[in-house]
């Protein structure tokens, strides 16, 4: 007699021979394409460094000043007075600036320093700047104590680009505060500014010596917003602070440094800072000759500090390509 098979126990051998069937398709031979895929990003790092008192290489020598001080029959610090050699490290040449002092003893105090902000060496080598002679910093401090009405100094530094990428001056922002609540220096004092771009193996390069920013006179309003201290235009601290940003951005030019080692590109920045002599006696009593009921102790025993910020955008900034390439097929949905 034939034995009844169970519902049950038929299920289950169909349910083996399922397994059994589905592990022998796995054997069959199989390829994989892999794609790896490694990026990095890279850094936007703009310095100053090679800080010192104006003027220290031969084609910022003219003939000109380095200090406007009234002392002596040329009333002036030439412009090669500091000059330090290669010492990118110092603001000046050995004893040049207790040279200085010994010269105008008995007709001024004035004491002034430059110095770079937590300098530490610069991270990559640009033209003759390396980390193991060049120090940089993003900031700088500039020191002018007792000025007087007629007194200007000048001061130089490298821009240095030590990034990955070419970088691009997008604009300058001018403020300063008054650290008496003292208002009457914003007439009296004014900033000169001038930029332009350098390659220390010009060769090849169109842009060497070209102007990157001129605080020129232009940008302000009227002939009272700016003075003259040895030939040079400086704007009023009170017309700087009026300056829109809109103004100065449409003056930057020639504004890219590019980055090394492909180039050594960079630029250098020149600034004056000065008294307005005010001999019309506009702010002060003005010269004997033309005396004016002014109180001349509202612009002594003040002081100010006046901040110039440059800032500064990678250099394809505002650039996208227009014409898409096959890829944009992934953007449909």
């Amino acid at each position: 007699m034939m034995r009844k098979t169970s519902r049950k126990t038929l299920i289950g051998g169909l349910l083996a021979l399922s397994l059994i069937l589905t592990g022998t398709g796995y054997a069959y031979w199989t390829d994989t394409l892999n794609i790896t895929t490694k990026a990095t990003t890279g850094d936007l790092d703009v310095t100053f460094a090679d800080l010192a008192l104006h003027a220290q290489y031969g084609d910022e020598t003219i003939g000109g000043w380095s200090i406007v001080d009234g002392v002596g029959d040329t009333a002036m610090v030439a412009d090669n007075f500091f000059g330090r050699g290669t010492a990118y490290n110092k603001i000046a040449g050995d004893g040049t600036i207790n040279a200085y002092k010994e010269r105008v003893k008995g007709y001024n105090n004035v004491e002034f320093n430059a110095e770079l902000d937590k300098a530490a060496p610069i991270p990559k080598t640009v033209g003759p700047y390396t980390s193991a002679n060049t120090n940089g910093s993003d900031q700088i401090n500039l020191v002018i104590n007792q000025m007087y009405p007629g007194y200007a100094q000048a001061f130089r530094t490298d821009i240095l680009n030590v990034g990955s990428i070419a970088a691009k001056l997008s604009n300058i922002k001018f403020s300063y505060k008054n650290l008496d609540k003292s208002t009457e220096l914003d007439n009296m004092l004014g900033v000169a500014l001038y930029i332009h771009s350098e390659q220390y193996d010009p060769a090849g390069s169109s842009t060497n010596g070209a102007p990157v920013f001129t605080l020129v006179k232009s940008l302000v309003t009227d002939d009272s917003q700016y003075f003259t201290v040895g030939k040079v235009d400086f704007i009023r601290l009170s017309a700087l602070r009026n300056l829109k940003p809109e103004t100065i951005k449409a003056v930057i030019q020639n504004a890219t440094i590019l980055t090394s080692p492909a180039t050594d590109n960079r630029m250098d920045l020149f600034i004056g800072v000065a008294m307005d002599p005010d001999k019309e006696g506009v702010y002060t009593t003005g010269s004997t000759d033309n005396l004016k009921d002014k109180d001349d102790t509202l612009s002594q025993n003040k002081a100010v500090e006046i901040s110039i910020d440059f800032l500064w955008d990678q250099f394809n900034v505002d650039k996208d390509a227009a014409t898409p390439n096959i890829l944009q097929e992934q953007n449909k949905k």
